[in-house]
């Protein structure tokens, strides 16, 4: 073997020496590092759940609530407002709140004349962890009825709650039961089954604090007793008297055309009736930029009298009337168009009065 062939082989034992010497070494490098990094990721991985563990809000705090509705004793529509009298109680788990304490009323009219007394001085602890308080309540409400249907309108007796403290994210109402005195007695109205609701409310102000960037939301509880008047009494005490004033202006086409005075006379009387009866029934109602069903009866009522004041002068005017002159001609042609102006007067006021009265008859 010449010295070149050593050579090679020298070289070949060589390289297989440090293939077998270089790469377990470097093996052994890369998985090192991964092993590393798996550990790093896991506890990075423990961090971020438990920053997001941290990070979940709280659960709210529920206040179960039930309302007792032991009366209403005055119901106003000039001023919107309504004295109500109930009872309500309040159980939550937690010494940290106190709703019953921290409770305040949304639509509170004359606060300073309102009476609210705890029955327990203290917030009662029962057997099962829960704290329990009883508020009575006398004060006035107010809420903006709408008198658009007035008098065949229906109302709510309305009491909204709200937490003066916490915010919906701390703390959220929960319906007990709601339930009215069974002696419970409305004078002019009829009321149906109360309802108590809770719902979160969306303030659209954060109250000036900084540390708020959005608008404040507020567990409220609303509570509704839905109140009509009877109709038949709203009928008798407010759209009969109409009826009789229009009757009575009527009643002009049934005298003799050459009865001129009477007949003016009785059409001028009624129109003046129906401003009076506007005017009495207005006192009991507020300022309102709308008119009510009984205005646009009232209004129904104005056209009928000024249009059977209109066919009088031009039924005088066809009777050819002067100085106690009588044409029989013409005065057959009065009564002919008094008939036909009385029908014809008669058959639009019921329409136009049907047309309004659609809510009385549930249009």
């Amino acid at each position: 073997m010449n010295q070149s062939t050593k050579n090679n082989w020298l070289v070949k034992i060589c390289m297989v020496l440090c293939i077998f010497l270089f790469v377990p070494a470097v093996s052994a490098q890369s998985h090192t590092p991964s092993s590393a990094a798996d550990a790093m990721n896991q506890t990075t991985m423990a961090k971020v759940k438990e920053l997001a563990k941290n990070s979940q809000p709280a659960t709210a705090k529920q206040v179960l609530v039930g309302v007792y509705l032991n009366d209403v004793q005055a119901i106003d529509l000039k001023l919107h407002n309504y004295m109500v009298d109930f009872y309500i109680w309040f159980r939550w788990k937690g010494e940290d709140i106190n709703p019953a304490a921290s409770m305040e009323f949304v639509n509170h009219s004359e606060s300073w004349s309102s009476m609210l007394t705890d029955t327990y001085e203290k917030p009662e602890k029962l057997e099962d962890g829960s704290f329990y308080q009883v508020k009575h309540v006398q004060g006035k409400m107010s809420r903006k009825m709408d008198l658009r249907h007035y008098p065949f309108d229906k109302q709510l007796i309305r009491v909204v709650i709200e937490d003066g403290i916490s915010d919906a994210s701390a703390l959220q109402y929960t319906v007990d039961k709601v339930s009215v005195n069974s002696d419970l007695k409305l004078p002019g109205f009829l009321f149906q089954p109360p309802t108590l609701v809770a719902s979160d409310y969306k303030h659209q102000t954060t109250f000036g604090d900084p540390r708020s960037e959005t608008a404040s939301t507020y567990s409220r509880l609303t509570f509704d007793l839905p109140i009509e008047r009877p109709h038949v009494n709203a009928f008798m005490k407010n759209i009969v008297p109409i009826l009789l004033a229009v009757i009575c202006c009527s009643l002009a086409f049934l005298l003799h055309p050459s009865l001129v005075d009477a007949r003016f006379q009785i059409a001028v009387v009624s129109l003046l009736s129906i401003v009076a009866l506007q005017m009495t029934t207005s006192q009991d109602l507020p300022t309102i930029e709308y008119m009510t069903l009984l205005d646009k009866l009232y209004v129904i009522g104005y056209f009928y009298c000024i249009s059977v004041v209109a066919a009088l002068a031009l039924s005088t005017k066809i009777a050819h009337i002067h100085d106690g002159e009588v044409d029989t001609k013409a005065i057959r042609r009065a009564v002919r168009f008094d008939r036909f102006t009385a029908l014809a007067c008669l058959v639009v006021y019921v329409i136009a009065t049907l047309l309004v009265m659609r809510p009385m008859f549930g249009g």
